[in-house]
């Protein structure tokens, strides 16, 4: 299954802030949107620059305390962030998140455009799904040749 499976899902909106906007704005608008990660882009240009998430969070309260709040989110954000293509496979995926410790990774396209964002769940969920059906398949296919027999 590949990545855009997923994404097509799913779907492709993308939470990001801009680089020159805070920590505390970072985290309110992923609090509000009850989601794990937000891309962080050039407020000029929508690149992308980096992402935050748990990892990201946890260091820059550890590091600054109630004052990491204040501090730029270019400062506290993954980068660069972990990225994949639509046409990645979700296994070599799911291998380079745990190889790199990351929950979440950011789909870009050829051109470097943010196509959207997929989480450790959403793969894992897509292998689940995958196998439930390959498992079905192969349930009617014994059936099928038993059938006969039985009859």
């Amino acid at each position: 299954m590949k990545i855009s499976q997923i994404l097509a899902a799913k779907g492709t909106s993308t939470r990001s802030i801009g680089h020159d906007q805070n920590f505390g704005k970072a985290l309110a608008k992923m609090h509000e949107a009850q989601i794990g990660s937000i891309v962080v882009v050039h407020a000029d240009s929508g690149a992308l620059l980096g992402l935050v998430s748990q990892p990201e969070i946890l260091a820059g309260l550890t590091t600054f305390g109630s004052s990491s709040m204040t501090h730029c989110v270019t400062g506290m954000m993954r980068k660069p962030a972990p990225v994949c293509d639509p046409d990645d496979d979700i296994r070599s995926v799911m291998s380079q998140m745990t190889r790199d410790r990351c929950r979440h990774t950011v789909v870009t396209g050829s051109d470097s455009s943010i196509q959207g964002v997929v989480s450790i769940g959403d793969l894992v969920a897509a292998q689940l799904q995958e196998a439930r059906l390959e498992a079905n398949v192969l349930r009617d296919m014994a059936r099928s040749h038993l059938l006969p027999a039985s009859l």
